[in-house]
């Protein structure tokens, strides 16, 4: 079996913040172009361009971190180039969305685009946290299965079903102590393995 490759979370989470920088920059100079926002954005913009330098300066190790940190930048530099070509044709008075700033049409069909622009966004999320919470779960599952195995007990649990009990627990957890979060650990008490429930304050 291939050995899996170390992966460096920090590093992850701040591809996340990078990818969702890129993409919410993008909502703010459509807006800006659309007439919905007067004001260009260039506090946003100047902010990832150093989110950008602080990221190239990171030794990345992972293949697939640094194959995902090269298609970021590639689409960074599509944006970039994206919006200078626009503000070149705004400062040109060719931006055709700038021409028509009055027409309340294209104001509303941008308004809807934009909206559904945020909800894509927002499922975006969602699904990257199911994803960072099934990883939680899955590494918390696998060294509760090792430690059953060198108890003695059967590993005979899958993955789902263990996962289905966590969350019950998560959720009974929280209402109970009022905490945001919930930590499991694996124990080992009288010669077996017990996974124990920790809130978070």
């Amino acid at each position: 079996m291939a050995r899996k490759e170390k992966v460096d979370r920090v590093l992850e989470q701040r591809l996340d913040d990078f990818e969702r920088e890129m993409f919410l920059l993008k909502i703010a100079y459509e807006k800006y172009f659309s007439g919905i926002d007067k004001v260009e954005p260039l506090r946003d913009r100047e902010a990832l361009r150093r989110t950008v330098r602080d990221l190239i300066q990171v030794p990345i190790m992972a293949t697939s971190q640094k194959f995902r940190m090269r298609t970021l930048r590639a689409r960074y530099n599509t944006l970039d180039l994206y919006l200078n070509r626009n503000m070149n044709l705004i400062e040109r008075g060719e931006h055709p969305k700038f021409k028509f700033r009055a027409d309340l049409t294209e104001q509303k069909r941008a308004r809807d685009d934009l909206a559904g622009a945020e909800r894509a966004l927002q499922l975006d999320d969602a699904r990257k946290k199911r994803e960072r919470e099934d990883a939680a779960f899955r590494q918390i599952y696998e060294h509760y299965i090792e430690a059953r195995r060198k108890c003695g007990q059967s590993t005979d649990l899958e993955f789902d079903s263990v996962k289905k009990a966590l969350r019950t627990q998560v959720r009974t957890i929280k209402s109970t102590y009022k905490c945001n979060s919930v930590k499991f650990r694996v124990t080992v008490e009288d010669g077996k393995a017990r996974l124990k429930a920790v809130p978070q304050r």
